[in-house]
């Protein structure tokens, strides 16, 4: 069983606060930089992270990154302007078998 700490936006513990703004690109995608921290124990090394969005009131996540996210850190440039958004993140260790969900955070895109 992972050890998995807190979803949080651009800080540092465990804990949520709000995503930087940015601005919107020319395709209405407004960048979210997400950012966690690795479990601080956990009986099998950890090698990489999936990252899970879905629409506000709705459980159908989607996997956000094909290839493992190996940095506590990722740009989801997918998001839409206007809309809102849940997401979790999971520790996956090197036999591919992923942890529970991180607690889930929600962000309303401007």
């Amino acid at each position: 069983m992972f050890v998995f700490c807190s979803l949080i936006f651009l800080t540092s513990g465990c804990g949520v606060s709000t995503p930087a703004a940015q601005a919107p690109s020319d395709t209405g995608h407004h960048p979210v930089d997400l950012s966690w921290d690795a479990p601080e124990s956990s009986p099998v090394q950890v090698v990489g992270y999936h990252v899970y969005r879905a629409p506000a009131g709705s459980s159908a996540y989607q996997l956000l990154n094909t290839s493992l996210a190996v940095e506590t850190v990722y740009l989801d440039t997918t998001a839409q302007s206007g809309l809102s958004y849940n997401y979790f993140v999971t520790s996956v260790d090197g036999s591919g078998v992923e942890s529970g969900p991180s607690n889930t955070v929600s962000v309303t895109i401007p």
